[in-house]
């Protein structure tokens, strides 16, 4: 991100790694189902490849690095459009992501819309929540469709080559204060001094460089995070490896019970 044109690559990494796990569990069900009924090989193998075709079709549509956001001095780049409720919109032309981008100058209201998906099953009702952007040009009718990102699910996006996440919240306020920027030496600035943390593999070896009874969970607000800290470092010196903060608590409930004290 140095130099005079950074920029900051928002890409659904924890979507992509959490797709390549449920291909695991795929695979893994299907040998476990051929194990216990060895007769049905056919209909096990159909079932489960379809399955597996699914999920990993999801992994390469979905979470590619074509569905990034990409945040620049000059505007905002990304590719608008939905995601795939069922089998049938595959064959759906107007389903697919478009690519698009909107200078910074030319960019209105931005939205943040959190949808909840309700499933119901005999078992009860699945809600599944979703995290979408709408984006409008300057001068734009009120009738007029927005731009839509389906941004992600409570995962948020994460930072290319980076640990840093960003909640749909925080994307928002980071793409508001781009476009309220009054010239392109203050937008790279603003780039330039938006934390992003060190890289995946860094955050890894650091852990595993701390002595296991010294490794602490903390929960992060800004980034709705569960992070492990350093028990060795003085409470103000524990940091969150994501936005760098060190307004952290021993978990959720003690941010909350803090924001009733609070109010």
């Amino acid at each position: 991100m140095a130099g005079n044109n950074p920029q900051i690559v928002l890409e659904r990494r924890a979507g992509r790694q959490l797709m390549g796990c449920l291909a695991a569990v795929v695979i893994f069900g299907c040998l476990v189902c051929l194990a216990i009924q060895p007769d049905a090989v056919v209909e096990i193998l159909g079932f489960f490849g379809i399955m597996l075709a699914l999920v990993l079709f999801s992994k390469r549509h979905d979470h590619s690095k074509k569905r990034n956001i990409i945040l620049t001095p000059q505007g905002i780049q990304f590719s608008e459009g939905g995601e795939f409720a069922s089998i049938v919109d595959i064959f759906q032309s107007e389903k697919y992501y478009n690519p698009a981008s909107i200078p910074w100058n030319e960019l209105g209201e931005v939205k943040h819309l959190k949808k909840v998906f309700r499933n119901r099953t005999d078992n009860g009702t699945i809600e599944s929540a979703y995290n979408i952007l709408e984006l409008k040009k300057q001068g734009d009718l009120s009738h007029t469709n927005p731009s839509t990102i389906y941004y992600c699910n409570d995962l948020g996006r994460q930072v290319l080559n980076s640990q840093t996440s960003f909640t749909a919240e925080r994307a928002v306020a980071l793409i508001e204060k781009l476009r309220d920027a009054d010239s392109g030496e203050e937008r790279i600035q603003i780039l330039k001094n938006t934390y992003v943390g060190k890289s995946p593999g860094e955050i890894k070896r650091q852990i595993r460089n701390t002595p296991w009874k010294q490794r602490l969970t903390r929960y992060c607000p800004a980034c709705k995070l569960i992070i492990v800290v350093d028990g060795q470092k003085e409470q103000s010196e524990q940091r969150c490896h994501s936005c760098g903060s060190n307004e952290i608590y021993k978990d959720e409930d003690e941010y909350l019970k803090t924001l009733d004290k609070k109010a």
